[in-house]
């Protein structure tokens, strides 16, 4: 496979996240351990895999409902261990095929920072960071 084929693997045209089984939201970026290591169809499973982890979602300026009350639920309102979820985080090709799914088992958000500081602000960009208690991938 010639080099440009495997870095376009490697930086997915489009990344969402579903909670539960929906998808919620089309997010910027993510990144943590788990992200950015083997393309689709290599032998070897990221690191972390089967493993409790972290993460971190950039999310844009089409920002969800569902997402916002999520974190909103679990940092503002101190609903935590209560309101764990299921967070897929998918990769897309620029022809929206999925490249790979990232399954975040037990997720809850750890930390939501908006550029002026404040969570729960409507900025044009925020992170926000997930812990997990297992993941599994799938191509």
């Amino acid at each position: 496979m010639p080099i440009d084929d495997a870095c376009e693997e490697r930086r997915p045209a489009a990344v969402t996240v579903e909670l539960g089984a929906f998808q919620v939201e089309t997010v910027r970026a993510v990144s943590g351990p788990a992200f950015g290591t083997a393309p689709p169809g290599a032998a070897a499973l990221p690191e972390g895999v089967g493993r409790p982890g972290e993460v971190t979602i950039v999310r844009g300026p089409d920002k969800s409902t569902a997402f916002t009350d999520w974190l909103t639920r679990c940092l503002l309102e101190r609903g935590g261990e209560r309101s764990r979820q299921t967070v897929t985080v998918v990769h897309y090709a620029a022809d929206r095929t999925p490249l790979r799914r990232y399954r975040l088992v037990g997720a809850l958000p750890t930390a939501w920072e908006t550029p002026d500081g404040t969570a729960g602000a409507d900025p044009a960009e925020e992170s926000v960071t997930l812990a997990y208690e297992d993941l599994s991938v799938s191509a």
